[in-house]
């Protein structure tokens, strides 16, 4: 027999019970129909056979009112078993029936809007949702599962107006979640060319979350994309003392602003002074690179290998070990040149096979940030999971 099958008979053993002792004040007509029909049903059940049980449960429901909890229990054991079109039909029924109790209506109401949500029928979920959401019972409940749904359908206008509905009446902060809704809204209209109007969904963001770094970024953008490249700076730079673990996601934007306004003096320093802050490997890359371009391929060695040494790390020993194997071929040490490129490969792919990025609510792992865990849909949980520990952090350093 399905283990999922033997959950059912704890419900309905328990209800069994508080059915016996109902019994005891009505009459004897009443006494021998519920429990005939409530033991033919679970002789079904125990023989395998459910939909002859689900007949005798749903007839059952017709001829006594008190079998009513027994069906909603049915019914969410269907859905979750997966049977999503039994469970409808169950609490369908129950919705339909014209003398049920209002507060047992209200509850197959939301078990119905479940078993809705749960087939991917948004439409209608949602419609019942929202009858749901003006009851102070269902209210709260109503208002997640709402959240669930315009999530998915990427509705972001409705999802800021349920939550801060729910944030006004419940204990729970979603000031991160309104903030990255606003985002939301505002990335699509800066890929639409609407800049005023994301400014404004940009402005929101902010009051939701005064620092929300993906609004700082976004700023940013606006900013160098409307050729203010001196004021986009200054707007990721404010990340520098707050937030510095980000900065890594601004490094590229960072380099084209700098160099846009030829202050090539000014991008150095900017990343010499926050490497102390945040020695993340793109940093020290682009230092890398930055002395390579100015003063040559000996000086790009030379700054790697000092990087390396001071703030050690696998990305860097990757970078050092293809530096050695393109100055090997150079020198004609074609064997040792291999050498070195193979180990650097093996290694990168180990580095690769690690996470950079990790969500604090649910511990999902990933290799790229994501606004959104894509694991438990928490917004603004995913962070950067510092592999390189600052100077301060670790005094003992290794010699390469």
């Amino acid at each position: 027999m399905d283990p999922v099958w033997l959950l059912l008979l704890l419900p309905l053993a328990a209800a069994s019970g508080w059915y016996m002792a109902a019994l005891d004040g009505r009459s004897n007509e009443s006494q021998k129909n519920v429990p005939k029909a409530y033991f033919k049903g679970l002789s079904f059940l125990l023989n395998e056979q459910p939909d002859k049980a689900l007949q005798v449960f749903m007839e059952a429901v017709e001829v006594d009112e008190e079998t009513i909890e027994m069906h909603m229990a049915l019914g969410n054991l269907y859905r979750r078993r997966g049977e999503v079109e039994r469970a409808t039909r169950i609490h369908q029924n129950l919705v339909a029936r014209s003398d049920l109790d209002e507060s047992l209506r209200l509850l197959a109401l939301f078990e119905l809007a479940q078993d809705y949500l749960k087939a991917g029928l948004y439409d209608r979920a949602e419609g019942l949702f929202q009858e749901l959401r003006q009851t102070d019972e269902y209210r709260e409940q109503a208002c997640r599962f709402l959240l669930q749904i315009y999530d998915q359908e990427k509705e972001w206008q409705s999802a800021i107006a349920v939550a801060e509905s729910l944030d006004r009446h419940s204990q729970h902060d979603l000031s991160e979640s309104l903030a990255q809704y606003s985002c939301e809204l505002a990335e699509q209209s800066i890929i639409e060319g609407r800049y005023r109007e994301a400014e404004e969904y940009l402005a929101s963001a902010f009051k939701y979350d005064a620092r929300c770094i993906r609004a700082v970024i976004q700023s940013g953008r606006m900013a160098s994309l409307k050729g203010n490249h001196t004021n986009a700076i200054a707007i990721w730079r404010g990340l520098e003392h707050w937030a510095p673990e980000a900065l890594p996601e601004v490094i590229d934007h960072l380099s084209n602003s700098f160099e846009a306004i030829g202050d090539v003096k000014g991008y150095r320093k900017f990343l010499e002074s926050n490497l102390e802050r945040c020695p993340d490997p793109k940093l020290i890359t682009a230092l890398v690179e930055l002395t390579g371009s100015e003063k040559g391929t000996e000086a790009r060695q030379a700054k790697l290998v000092e990087l390396v040494r001071k703030y050690p790390s696998l990305e860097g020993l990757v970078q050092l070990l293809k530096n050695r194997g393109l100055t090997d071929a150079v020198d004609r040490n074609h064997s040792d040149s291999r050498d070195f490129n193979t180990l650097a490969n093996l290694l990168a792919e180990a580095v690769g096979q690690g996470r950079d990025y990790l969500c604090r609510k649910c511990g999902f792992n990933s290799n790229s940030l994501h606004w959104q865990c894509p694991g438990c849909k928490a917004w603004g949980s995913v962070q950067k999971n510092a592999r390189v520990r600052t100077q301060h952090d670790n005094p003992t350093r290794s010699s390469i």
